[in-house]
């Protein structure tokens, strides 16, 4: 009778090598794939958060090299400023041809608008650079949050990386592992 006992041993190691074979190449595979995967993620985030750290920037440009005082809100303030100067001289100087008043009496009351108006664009220029000083904080703390979001993509690379390796690594010793276990048999 002929014994089939050391083919079989062979067979099995064989059989045992190749499975270990595949499920370390499976391992490698997923390790790939999962690395390629997480580049193209945080490729996407990256150009998101440049895309959004470009838009915050000429936001900043746009509201730092604005005139403040060509805003229409500041436009209608003093429009209204003059409306409202205008009428009391055209009131004032109907007084003064009715009760007979000075030219002295209308050059005070012009000299008393003007000032109005001028203490209104001073506290309008006070207002603009209150406003620009705004800018600058809300633009830093968006460069800020921006910075933040860089650093957990760069986090989120290494720990990709991390992973990928250990699984890499994971597979080959599984694969060495099982390399040697069919050594073994085949000796024994």
């Amino acid at each position: 009778m002929i014994s089939f006992a050391p083919i079989n041993n062979v067979i099995d190691m064989v059989g045992g090598i190749l499975s270990s074979a595949l499920g370390g190449a499976m391992q490698i595979g997923s390790a790939i794939y999962g690395q390629v995967k997480s580049n193209r993620l945080n490729e996407q985030a990256q150009a998101e958060l440049d895309a959004r750290r470009n838009e915050n920037k000429n936001w900043y440009n746009q509201k730092m090299n604005e005139d403040y005082m060509m805003r229409s809100d500041v436009q209608n303030v003093l429009r209204k400023q003059r409306e409202l100067l205008d009428e009391q001289y055209k009131r004032a100087r109907a007084t003064n041809i009715v009760a007979g008043g000075t030219d002295e009496s209308l050059a005070l009351q012009q000299q008393a608008a003007n000032k109005t108006m001028g203490d209104t664009m001073a506290d309008i220029a006070a207002n603009a650079s209150a406003y620009k000083d705004n800018v600058e904080q809300q633009y830093r703390a968006q460069e800020n949050n921006l910075s933040q979001q860089q650093q957990q993509i760069y986090t989120n690379q290494a720990n990709a990386v991390a992973s990928a390796a250990a699984q890499a690594s994971k597979a080959g010793a599984g694969l060495l592992a099982s390399g040697l276990e069919g050594i073994t048999k085949v000796k024994s």
